[in-house]
This record gives structure tokens, C-alpha cells and sequence, in this order.
């Protein structure tokens, strides 16, 4: 039989393992600086599109109805082309105002997935970090490293990986040229 033995993680600090926690367990115990980095979503609002596109067919439906309702035959042709101009015109308008309202959401969704990589970073480094109760202290297993809280909040912010991406592509275009 293999014996599986866990490697005890040593505090930088005090160099005892008893209080050492990942940052997950921490977190789940009360340590709130070490809340996992937050999913980047797109918050468009549509409730105008919703409103203004559901009273623009609501329009159109009234005229339908008052299309059987009544005998249309006894008013003049003007009033009837206008009629079914307007609720030609409300439903095109309804379905026009559907399409910018997709087009917004499409648009929001691949600002989030430029996000995504930068979250995938900021989790993968708060999934390496560890907690001593005993010190007080936050640091990296891989590097031995404590980190303060400034680092802390650099290393687990979307938006200062996705600069730091940017800024990593620009400089490997310069290099290649």
C-alpha cells in the first residue's frame, strides 16, 4: 500500500505549520481580505428596450383590434392607409429596438470574455496563497513570499491583470519588430 503523505506548508514567518490555512478555508472562516477574485460580468440595462419595444406592438395590437372590431369600410382610404401604416410602422420599430438591444448584449458579453483570462490569472494566484492565524499573514507556497495587502489586492484584481496583459502584449509586439 502507498502511504499519501500531505506536504505541511511552514509559515514564512514563525515557520510552524499548525495555523497555516489555504486562502480558500480562511476566507470560509471569517478572513474577508482573502475573498476570492469577483467573476467580471456586463451589466447592460434593458428594461427601456423592453418597455419602449412592448408598447410599440401593444400599439399595434390595439389597432388590430379596433381593425375587427369595427367596419372599416365606412372611412375613408386616407385613414386607412394611415392605420396600417402605423402599425406596420410600431411593429418594425418594436423589432428594430429588439436588434439594438441585442446587439448591447452581444457587445457586453465579449467585453466580459476579454475579463476572462485576467480572472483565470487572479484565481489561479489566489488559489496558491496560504493563510498563518498565528502571524496574521498572507503569502505565496511557491515563492516562500509574504504578501501585503497591496500585492494582495493587485494579485486578485481582473482589471490590474488585464493592464498587465496589455502591457506584456505591447511588449512583445516591440520585440518582434
Amino acid at each position: 500500500m502507498a502511504s499519501s503523505q500531505v506536504q505541511k506548508v511552514l509559515c514564512p514567518v514563525c515557520h510552524q505549520a499548525d495555523q497555516v490555512q489555504k486562502a480558500s478555508v480562511a476566507y470560509e472562516n471569517g478572513v474577508t481580505r482573502l475573498q476570492p477574485p469577483t467573476m467580471p460580468l456586463a451589466h447592460i440595462g434593458m428594461m427601456s428596450y423592453i418597455v419602449i419595444a412592448f408598447g410599440l406592438v401593444a400599439i399595434g395590437a390595439v389597432f388590430i383590434l379596433v381593425w375587427s372590431g369595427t367596419s372599416l369600410g365606412d372611412w375613408p382610404i386616407a385613414v386607412k392607409v394611415t392605420v396600417v401604416a402605423r402599425t406596420i410602422l410600431a411593429i418594425i420599430t418594436a423589432l428594430v429596438i429588439s436588434f439594438f438591444a441585442f446587439i448591447r448584449v452581444v457587445r457586453g458579453d465579449l467585453k466580459t470574455q476579454q475579463y476572462l483570462p485576467a480572472y483565470d490569472k487572479a484565481l489561479e494566484n489566489w488559489r496558491r496563497l496560504y493563510y498563518c492565524k498565528r502571524d496574521n499573514v498572507v503569502f505565496d507556497a511557491q515563492t516562500n513570499k509574504i504578501i501585503s495587502d497591496a500585492e494582495l489586492r493587485s494579485m486578485l484584481s481582473v482589471e490590474t491583470n488585464v493592464e498587465n496583459q496589455e502591457q506584456s502584449q505591447q511588449a512583445a509586439v516591440s520585440h518582434q519588430k
